[in-house]
């Protein structure tokens, strides 16, 4: 590691830092990847990924599991409801393959990576960039023009580069376990209602060589749920001897941090809070980050320009693309999460064993990536807002007017 002087330094190599890498070494030399980790991409997630994802950004056919054409909502008092698409409207995929084909690609164009090195502070310089990394218990130090932070969520990076993370109030906790699929679980399934914490849901994910993916998302202690969510399942399924591995957790963001840029620095990816508020699901968001992150780089590096008003049109333009989901799609999650079950357990009822309703959800026109859009298509429908309308229970007559009213303001 004798080269000290680098372009652009990308902090972290997960999805963002991985596609951020790859797409600013087709115009730009000397760039670094730097990870703690010895395998790039190995994060707790589904790894499930919304087509217009795989249109946007591509994807290797290897790399997935299964087609997310049939999923089972289970509502509060147990009932449970099977949505069936023609189309496939997501995928399971091989998330940390994914990762190690574009630093693969990124490596191809000349992409250097540190892996098992800690980054241990940033100090913005006014030619240049220094950090100081941690390997091996020994201490180095590097320069570079520019870096780009993709390190995950609650960074304390942030505060070198006189950037705020995200409040806790603002981040959900989640636990997740693999299994040898012993239940049998052929398809996704989404459990949902209190017993799952406050904004709270379960799933199960079957995943390739026989493994299944268990997990909670919650405001509550997610790793306490999911024991009990485990424990109730395998009881569910008379499975005795589940052969489980410890529960890893993590915090999910579902909201943005106040500024994703500063002098010679972007912010991307989950290090910038970008996820969506509904699912907590953030490989769309890191891959549209990262390829935003790197033309606005490329662009400060080709014209020598760091100012912060320079790289502020990443913000500008991320913001273009997916704010409004971001911003309206937490709206959604205070309304939809803080149903009571009995509440929560009616709307399904009445929306998920209508056919019209059903058949409209699962048309073209409704995006797993693209959540607010979606909505605004089915709450215009004129078919959908007779049906509500039309309803004997005042829950259900007004939950289109009020769901306007909230989320539309």
């Amino acid at each position: 590691m004798n080269k000290i002087n680098f372009q652009c330094i990308i902090i972290g190599g997960g999805p963002a830092g991985a596609r951020a890498a790859y797409e600013l070494s087709k115009t730009q030399k000397d760039i670094l990847i730097i990870d703690y980790r010895n395998k790039l991409g190995d994060k707790l997630c589904t790894g499930i990924i919304g087509i217009n994802c795989v249109n946007e950004f591509g994807l290797d056919k290897d790399l997935i599991y299964h087609e997310a054409n049939l999923a089972e909502i289970y509502s509060p008092d147990n009932n449970n409801y099977s949505l069936y698409s023609k189309d496939s409207k997501a995928m399971i995929i091989d998330r940390v393959e994914y990762v190690q084909r574009l630093t693969d690609l990124a490596k191809k164009n000349g992409v250097e990576i540190y892996k098992n090195s800690r980054v241990q502070s940033i100090k913005i310089n006014k030619n240049h960039v220094q950090l100081s990394y941690k390997l091996h218990n020994n201490i180095y130090n590097i320069t570079s023009k520019t870096i780009i932070i993709a390190s995950g969520l609650e960074n304390k990076l942030l505060y070198d580069v006189n950037l705020k993370p995200l409040e806790k109030k603002h981040i959900l906790n989640g636990s997740q376990i693999i299994i040898e699929n012993h239940l049998k679980i052929k398809n996704t399934k989404v459990f949902l209602g209190s017993k799952y914490g406050p904004q709270g849901f379960g799933w199960t994910v079957p995943i390739k060589e026989k493994k299944l993916l268990i997990g909670v998302l919650t405001k509550g202690k997610s790793k306490e749920i999911t024991k009990s969510f485990v424990k109730n399942l395998l009881n569910k399924y008379q499975v005795f001897d589940s052969n489980t591995v410890e529960i890893r957790t993590w915090g999910i963001p579902i909201k943005p941090i106040e500024k994703t840029y500063e002098e010679r620095t972007l912010i991307i990816g989950d290090a910038a809070g970008l996820v969506k508020p509904i699912t907590g699901g953030g490989i769309y968001y890191s891959q549209i980050s990262g390829k935003i992150a790197a033309e606005i780089m490329d662009k400060a590096l080709s014209e020598n320009s760091f100012s912060k008003n320079d790289l502020s049109e990443y913000e500008t333009k991320w913001k273009n693309k997916i704010s409004s989901e971001i911003k309206r799609g937490n709206k959604m999650r205070e309304i939809l999460f803080n149903f009571n079950d009995q509440k929560l357990s009616q709307l399904l009822d009445f929306s998920l064993t209508n056919k019209l309703i059903l058949k409209i959800l699962l048309s073209k026109e409704i995006s797993f990536d693209n959540h607010f859009k979606s909505f605004e298509k089915f709450i215009y429908n004129k078919n959908i807002i007779k049906i509500y309308s039309d309803s004997k229970s005042k829950l259900i007559k007004n939950i289109i007017l009020n769901l306007k009213n909230y989320i539309l303001n």
